[in-house]
């Protein structure tokens, strides 16, 4: 069996909101499943090469977060130069068109589901995760692999309560998921927490796709008309054969899922 890793990153705030406001309404989890093989052969070493594009000291290489990346503070100052930018956007966009992986984003309308489910709402970022955790398992079904789930740190009372989810998951699973499925599929009964200061680079790949999945989630039901011509649409354009998709190749519900 193939092996493979669930990196998890998310685009929008944790707490349930009755904003309008698109980062504080909807919170998204993207999931960018790759295999063993994929991940020493080809992000390892493309993720090394773009730090390697913006750093000032190849012993200390920087974190790729894309705030940091847009903001060009620090430094990432250098993509202020047009030459710096294309050679950075030009390595970025290769390795998301030519790499192996798989994306499954979930997007939750907090105002709304507060608004249907008040009390009874779960913990929005719990909710999403259950929700990609049943397509991660179907897709290690699918791919007859196995694999196990790392996220990003947050603090540590919401990674004992998100551990704690995920072994719920893991123990119980859901309505579509049953646990004896799960545990043919998931390696670890624990979720992998680490933060991403540590310079994990599948977390760092997950982040700077984080908000290009979620708007493109987002088009995708209509709740936004169109996207911004900009290189967030560049990144929406080419990763579109990267998400799960149905045997007819429909991503919508299977790679893309917005819940209300």
């Amino acid at each position: 069996m193939s092996k493979y890793r669930l990196y998890i990153d998310e685009s929008g705030t944790h707490d349930y909101s009755t904003s309008e406001d698109l980062k504080h309404r909807y919170l998204a989890l993207v999931g960018v499943c790759i295999s063993e093989a994929q991940n020493v052969e080809r992000l390892q070493p493309g993720m090394l090469e773009l730090k390697r594009i913006v750093a000032d000291d190849p012993d200390d290489l920087p974190v790729l977060h894309r705030e940091d990346i847009i903001s060009k503070k620090g430094v990432f100052a250098k993509l202020n130069d047009p030459q710096v930018e294309a050679s950075f956007n030009k390595q970025f966009l290769s390795l998301i068109t030519e790499m192996e992986y798989t994306i499954c984003t979930v997007v939750l309308d907090k105002k709304s589901h507060l608004e249907r489910y008040q009390q009874a709402a779960l913990h929005p970022y719990h909710y999403c995760l259950n929700m990609l955790l049943e397509r991660y398992t179907f897709h290690l079904g699918e791919q007859g692999g196995r694999g196990d789930v790392l996220a990003e740190a947050r603090g540590k009372k919401e990674d004992q309560a998100l551990r704690e989810e995920y072994t719920r998951f893991y123990e119980h699973g859901t309505y579509y998921r049953k646990p004896n499925h799960i545990k043919q599929v998931l390696t670890s009964k624990e979720l992998k927490l680490k933060p991403k200061t540590k310079g994990i680079v599948g977390l760092e790949f997950a982040d700077l796709l984080s908000l290009a999945t979620k708007l493109d989630t987002l088009h995708a039901y209509k709740v936004l008309p169109s996207l911004t011509d900009n290189f967030c649409k560049t990144i929406v354009d080419n990763i579109q054969k990267k998400y799960r998709c149905s045997t007819s190749g429909i991503s919508k519900g299977f790679g893309k899922k917005l819940v209300n």
